[in-house]
């Protein structure tokens, strides 16, 4: 066992080396020298030591693989972000070069009601916009359960009763899975609690909110398709991805992921569902914000994050707005594509920000699948 001499003496040592490895970049840059790192742990020693700002630009270029396929990164940003760990000052900031490769579910579509108490076997009736709709349970749902409408169109038509929370179906009598009960307009029977009614807008089209989605949870995971996602609320849902897609870290270089760290991010949260302000997290892998890549503020008072250098300085633009800008623009298998943002669309609950085909700052729903260009920081 290490004496607590060893340990200070190794301690020491390991600090002066990291002094004399950045004294000798300044040096070689100095004397015109090119300091190009071979590994993963030698950019992450240039970042650690202050030196990555005298050997990078924005705009180079580095690589590796997941699943044996080439990633292209690029240096979006020096000494851009914030380390999540505080013993930290300096990161570079690297986004995928090109659209990731499939496209991907930000969120599913919710549960319509959250059964806290459960439910006795009876008829039940809600009203949704002007319209009484009602139906009856032939058994009790467990404490837990989730009811979960289907629509024609706009209309509710039926609905499915999940036994737990992201669980399987309950059976029929005849063991059926994914048994449906008719919902007819009517306003019979008992009505339902609004307390644990969803907002319907997410029913139908998937949640905004960025620290509770299904692409979150992709994007920190390593793991195995089908054990990605867990249900992050009373009312969530499996996203489509669920038991076809490993997680984003799954098969990537470990010695790329192990120059990853934690990036302290910002994200708006809608003002209509959500209540406005923002949530903070700590994340390895994640979307760029509204404001990284355009400038400006979804909720009035709420910095997520200035823009990077090279959406800020490499622009068609004048000045800072959400107008085509081919700067913006990235592509996948040789076109233009959709990619999306971590911003809501502050005015409902559903919708998520996205850029799109020109460069536009634009706008769809959350369970709409569209290709993403993930970000991280070597820390």
């Amino acid at each position: 066992m290490q004496n607590i001499n060893q340990m200070l003496t190794e301690d020491v040592f390991l600090e002066q080396t990291g002094k004399i490895n950045a004294a000798f970049t300044e040096l070689l840059i100095a004397k015109g020298g090119h300091m190009k790192p071979t590994s993963w742990a030698e950019v992450q020693r240039m970042v650690r030591d202050g030196t990555a700002a005298k050997v990078f630009s924005i705009g180079d270029q580095l690589t590796c693989q997941r699943g044996g396929v080439n990633l292209v990164w690029d240096v979006i940003g020096i000494d851009h972000d914030t380390p999540a760990d505080p013993q930290f000052t300096h990161s570079l900031t690297l986004q995928l070069h090109d659209c990731f490769s499939t496209v991907i579910q930000f969120d599913a579509p919710e549960a319509f009601y959250y059964a806290e108490n459960g439910l006795e076997a009876r008829t039940y009736h809600f009203t949704m916009g002007s319209t009484d709709y009602q139906f009856t349970l032939d058994s009790d749902v467990a404490a837990g359960g989730q009811l979960i409408l289907n629509f024609t169109g706009s209309t509710p038509t039926s609905l499915s009763v999940s036994a737990t929370v992201g669980g399987n179906f309950v059976k029929d009598t005849n063991g059926i899975d994914n048994l449906t009960i008719a919902v007819t307009a009517g306003s019979g029977g008992t009505p339902l609690d609004t307390d644990y009614i969803n907002n319907i807008n997410r029913v139908i089209y998937g949640s905004n909110n960025y620290k509770e989605s299904a692409i979150r949870q992709w994007l920190g995971s390593n793991a195995a398709a089908g054990s990605v996602w867990t249900p992050q609320t009373n009312f969530d849902r499996p996203p489509a991805w669920k038991n076809t897609a490993a997680g984003f870290m799954n098969g990537m270089d470990a010695d790329f992921l192990a120059a990853i760290g934690k990036t302290h991010i910002v994200v708006a949260r809608n003002t209509v569902t959500d209540g406005g302000g923002f949530d903070e997290m700590d994340d390895y892998f994640f979307l760029l914000s509204r404001s990284e890549v355009y400038g400006g503020a979804e909720v009035s008072g709420v910095n997520e994050g200035e823009p990077y250098p090279c959406y800020a300085n490499y622009s068609d633009l004048s000045a800072p707005g959400t107008d085509p800008d081919s700067n913006r623009i990235k592509y996948g298998n040789g076109a233009a594509r959709y990619w999306r943002l971590r911003t809501p669309n502050s005015e409902d609950g559903n919708k998520v920000r996205y850029v799109d085909l020109a460069g536009n700052l634009n706008v769809s729903n959350a369970s709409i699948e569209t290709r993403i260009v993930p970000a991280c920081n070597i820390i």
